[in-house]
């Protein structure tokens, strides 16, 4: 029997991700300055990889750098969310639509396990959250397409950190909807429905900035 390894995540793999979260879960508030010495306490990284994730974060417009002041976390805008849409729904329908062509029997196993999962998570919004990022992560594997992944993912956090900011006025009960059974049409290799599904999930956000003052 065969084993599957799995290579080693970098330590600037570790702290873009923890940077991720504390951005989306506003942990480091919208518009507020830090320095690159707070991001290193906070992380427990050393400065090369904080410093590699910082440049990341600041290419994926969730930073600002201000050379020889700091940092300045990019506020959350309706008006950036427009244009993050228009880009992030394309993408999504190559990816579920790859994903639902190229899932194994296994992989759809666990994407209709997450949408069951999802369907009694209707009392946590950080519940939703984390299944939300699974199953995003699930599906990136399923369709294969490293360059999807890589455009789609940044998009992806400044969405979540959208819902984050406006969590008082989102509909959760659709999003979670939404998304399960966009997980269960992938699930059934049911590609055209889940695409549409994927347009779905993209429209509970934009309810979401219509309900949001300009």
């Amino acid at each position: 029997m065969s084993s599957i390894t799995t290579a080693p995540v970098s330590l600037a793999e570790q702290a873009y991700r923890l940077l991720e979260e504390q951005l989306v879960t506003l942990a480091l508030p919208p518009g507020s300055k830090v320095s690159e010495g707070q991001l290193i306490a906070m992380t427990g990284f050393g400065r090369t990889p904080v410093r590699e994730a910082i440049l990341r974060l600041a290419q994926q417009d969730m930073f600002t750098v201000l050379p020889r002041k700091g940092l300045v976390v990019t506020p959350v805008s309706r008006a950036s969310m427009v244009h993050i849409l228009e880009v992030r729904k394309p993408l999504e329908r190559v990816v579920v639509h790859r994903a639902a062509l190229n899932a194994s029997d296994t992989q759809r196993s666990e994407i209709a396990a997450i949408a069951r999962t999802l369907t009694i998570s209707h009392d946590s919004f950080e519940d939703f959250l984390k299944l939300d990022s699974e199953l995003d992560d699930l599906l990136d594997s399923c369709a294969g397409n490293p360059f999807v992944r890589a455009a789609v993912s940044p998009l992806r956090s400044h969405c979540r950190r959208f819902w984050y900011f406006h969590r008082n006025q989102m509909q959760l009960s659709d999003a979670i909807s939404a998304h399960s059974k966009m997980a269960r049409l992938v699930a059934r290799r049911e590609y055209n429905g889940a695409q549409k599904a994927s347009d779905g999930v993209i429209a509970v956000m934009e309810r979401l900035m219509a309900g949001i003052e300009r």
